[in-house]
C-alpha cells in the first residue's frame, strides 16, 4: 500500500507490517507500535541515504516488519562493496541508537518502560536483520561476497530458500506458543513473520533472473565504456543445458565458455552473450553444444 510520495519517491507499507501494527494496537501497545514504525522507517532511511551517497537514484521505499527494501533505477545488487555497505547501514543505525539510549539509561537520564523498549527493539532490529538469509540485510551482504564464486542467481536462490525455511520455523514457533495458551503479540508476530519470509523469499527468487539480465546489460555498458573487464572462464561439456551455465555467471566478470570435444579437448569458445542469446532463443534446457 502506497503511503506517500516524497520528491518523486514512493513510500509503501507491506501488508505484513500493517498486521503487526494492528496486533500491537489491539493489545493496547500503541506506543510500542509507533516506536516500531519509527525505528523501521529510520532503519530504511539509513539504507536510502547510503544509496544516494553512492549516486543511486532511489525511486521507492517499502517497509516490512523487520526492515524494508529500497528500489533503485540503477543496479546495485551483486556489487560487492556497494551492496554490502548499503545493507549494513540499516543495522548500524539501530546499533548507534541502541548505544546512545543505553548511555542515557546508565546515567539515569532516561528511565522507564519506553526506554527499555527502545533499547530492546533496536537490538532485535539490528540482530535480526544481520541473519544471513534473504530478504534480510545479512543475506544481501553474504550474497554480495558469494555471487562471484557461486553465481548471482544460484546464490540468491539458496539464500532466499533459506529465508523461507526460517519463516517456516518462525510460524511453527508461533503456533506452538499459541497452542500453549500464550497468545500474546509475540506468538502472532512470529506467525506473521513466517508468512512474510515465505512470500518475500519467493519474490527474491522470481526477481533474481530479471536482476541478472539487467546485470548483463550493465556489464556490456561497462565493457564498452572502460574498454576492459575481468573475465571468468568456464569449461563445459557439450550436453550441459544453457541454464546451468548461466547460473555460474557473476555480476563483475564477463564469462567466456569453452566447450570440450569428444576427446575432452578444447572445442569451440562461446561468449557470455552467445550463451544468453541462445537461451532466450532456444530455451533454458537447450544443450550448449547445439548452439
Amino acid at each position: 500500500m502506497e503511503l506517500a510520495k516524497i520528491n518523486g519517491m514512493s513510500l509503501r507499507i507491506h501488508p505484513s507490517f500493517l498486521l503487526v501494527l494492528v496486533v500491537y494496537g489491539v493489545l493496547g501497545l500503541v506506543a510500542q507500535a509507533l516506536l516500531v514504525f519509527s525505528l523501521v522507517l529510520g532503519h530504511e532511511l539509513a539504507h536510502l541515504l547510503t544509496a544516494r551517497a553512492y549516486g543511486f537514484k532511489v525511486v521507492g521505499l517499502e517497509l516490512f516488519p523487520i526492515g524494508g527494501a529500497a528500489y533503485c533505477d540503477d543496479l546495485f545488487e551483486g556489487r560487492k562493496l556497494e551492496e554490502s555497505v548499503m545493507a549494513l547501514a540499516g543495522p548500524a543505525f539501530n546499533v548507534a541508537l541502541l548505544f546512545g539510549a543505553q548511555v542515557l539509561r546508565w546515567n539515569g537520564l532516561w528511565t522507564g518502560e519506553l526506554a527499555n523498549d527502545f533499547v530492546r527493539y533496536n537490538f532485535w532490529l539490528a540482530a535480526f536483520n544481520l541473519i544471513p538469509v534473504l530478504p534480510l540485510d545479512g543475506g544481501r551482504v553474504l550474497r554480495a561476497f558469494c555471487a562471484e564464486a557461486f553465481g548471482f542467481v544460484r546464490t540468491t536462490k539458496f539464500l532466499a530458500k533459506s529465508g523461507q525455511w526460517l519463516g517456516v520455523l518462525f510460524a511453527l514457533y508461533g503456533i506452538i506458543l499459541w497452542s500453549q495458551g500464550k497468545f500474546t503479540e509475540g506468538s502472532l508476530t512470529f506467525m506473521i513473520l513466517g508468512g512474510f519470509f515465505w512470500f518475500a523469499g519467493s519474490k527474491e527468487i522470481s526477481a533474481a533472473h530479471i536482476t541478472f539480465l539487467r546485470q548483463l546489460t550493465r556489464k556490456k555498458e561497462e565493457l564498452v565504456k572502460r574498454g576492459l573487464m575481468r573475465s571468468k572462464w568456464l569449461t563445459v561439456h557439450r550436453s550441459t543445458p544453457l541454464v546451468r551455465i548461466v547460473e555460474e555467471f557473476t555480476p563483475d566478470r564477463y564469462a567466456m565458455v569453452s566447450l570440450t570435444n569428444e576427446e575432452m579437448g578444447l572445442g569451440k569458445i562461446l561468449t557470455e552473450t552467445d550463451v544468453v542469446e541462445g537461451m532466450m532463443r532456444e530455451g533454458i534446457r537447450f544443450p550448449v553444444g547445439k548452439l
